[in-house]
């Protein structure tokens, strides 16, 4: 649902994010063919600064996730090629990136936020609070939709505002849908110490009576009234994008305004079963999204 130049655009940038998300999730091992150790040679120094910067040391896969953070690290410096015009990479991604940025001119602080956001997976999730949960959310989501934004255009001093709290709204929603898969692995993205004030503790996360324990409950009530707040701001983006390119993010809010709605109807109940939508939802929130924007061009 964009023309072609933005849609190769965006798809660019979806795979430079896919790559670095493999590389912290130890399902990508990039490659430095023809890189000598120099270029790595201030890796600890930069590992340091990780650390003061998350207030940890200890990263979850012990020797592997040392050379997770390693590779991210290399990443971060072919991303910056894109922003060179002297330097030129034959690998694909970062041709296409580099391409990417000549068109629509993102800003480079946005894709290392990218980075910044998987380099704190490597670590142990350490969320506190809301405002601590959307330093996260801005990394990994918000980030990414300002890059989106100059590709899609837009008008209005106030479309970053929006931007940001798009990517708010779309990561909570993520934290509630991959719950269960989280847990699995050992990772709670819920802030604890909101939990604790619903009298909740991670452990009981795990509970298989987690569903029906009223503090459960209502803490969920308050988690999905917070993500319609940034949901309602969110939304406000819409009209301030071009109109060639409203389609696309307006069916991404509707898609995942359906998930908060089912988290609602489940009670909260989300970790037993995930939320997805079948394809006839998607169908159904595809044909009603395209509807309505095309009513709202017209007039």
């Amino acid at each position: 649902y964009l023309p072609d130049p933005k849609r190769q655009a965006l798809t660019a940038i979806y795979a430079f994010c896919r790559r670095a998300d493999d590389i912290a999730d130890g399902d990508h091992q990039e490659t430095f063919s023809g890189w000598s150790d120099e270029a790595f040679s201030d890796f600890d120094q930069y590992r340091a600064g990780l650390v003061e910067r998350g207030d940890y040391d200890t990263l979850v896969d012990g020797e592997a996730g040392l050379q997770r953070l390693r590779q991210l690290y290399g990443l971060r410096m072919k991303m910056s090629s894109c922003f060179d015009d002297e330097i030129w990479l034959t690998d694909p991604v970062f041709m296409a990136l580099k391409a990417a940025k000549q068109s629509y001119d993102f800003d480079r602080c946005d894709l290392d936020a990218v980075i910044d956001g998987m380099e704190d997976d490597l670590y142990p999730t350490n969320y506190q609070t809301y405002e601590d949960l959307r330093g996260y959310c801005y990394n990994v989501a918000s980030s990414v939709g300002l890059c989106l934004l100059h590709l899609y255009g837009y008008d209005g001093k106030e479309a970053e505002h929006y931007a940001d709290e798009m990517g708010i709204f779309l990561q909570k929603v993520n934290i509630l849908r991959d719950i269960q898969s989280d847990l699995a692995s050992g990772r709670v993205y819920l802030p604890t110490a909101e939990l604790q004030s619903f009298g909740i503790c991670t452990s009981d996360l795990s509970s298989p009576s987690l569903a029906s324990n009223p503090n459960w409950q209502e803490f969920m009530k308050d988690y999905i009234q917070r993500c319609n707040a940034h949901k309602e701001e969110a939304i406000k983006l819409l009209p301030m994008i071009h109109p060639e390119s409203r389609k696309s993010p307006a069916i991404m809010v509707s898609v995942y305004s359906q998930l908060i709605k089912q988290a609602e109807k489940l009670c909260g109940n989300v970790v037993s079963q995930r939320l997805s939508l079948t394809v006839m939802q998607k169908a159904n929130v595809l044909m009603s999204t395209l509807g309505v924007i095309t009513v709202v061009q017209e007039d």
